[in-house]
């Protein structure tokens, strides 16, 4: 071993490999976070979801607030409850109307790339309160589903 000035060389190199690495980790942490401004994501509003029953069926569904004049996309999954069985093959239609009188609007659900699910788009004028009739047809079953207060922004 070799000694410059009474000091250990092997074991003081040591010392700088350390501080070496030790400094160019602190290095990239920081260069890092400052060198990577951060982006605003965009705010996306969660989902709301209820589930709902009648004798025979089991209606989950997801839709994204309600707002005046912009679509709203509900997400219907459908359970047969007789057996458990996702509804296959249905036609689900949705009557809208505000409480406290006025027309309906209706719109047909569009068959999901899953079975059981089906998807309708949901675009309303006025704000309030609303009624939401869910009918459910396929050859096994005939069923309305009535519910209230769908709130519209």
């Amino acid at each position: 071993m070799s000694r410059i000035h009474g000091l250990n060389t092997p074991s003081l190199l040591r010392g700088s490999y350390t501080v070496a690495v030790i400094a160019l980790i602190l290095l990239t942490l920081i260069s890092a976070s400052c060198g990577s401004a951060a982006k605003p994501e965009a705010h996306e509003e969660e989902a709301l979801s209820r589930t709902e029953f009648t004798d025979r069926i089991e209606n989950f569904f997801e839709y994204t607030p309600l707002k005046v004049g912009q679509t709203s996309q509900f997400l219907i999954h459908l359970t047969d409850l007789s057996d458990g069985a996702p509804v296959e093959n249905g036609e689900v239609i949705l009557k809208i109307r505000k409480q406290g009188g006025g027309d309906a609007a209706e719109v047909k659900a569009k068959v999901g790339r899953v079975t059981g699910i089906y998807v309708a788009d949901v675009t309303l004028a006025a704000s309030g309160s609303y009624d939401i009739e869910f009918h459910i047809k396929n050859a096994k079953l005939d069923e309305r589903m009535p519910l209230k207060d769908f709130e519209v922004e």
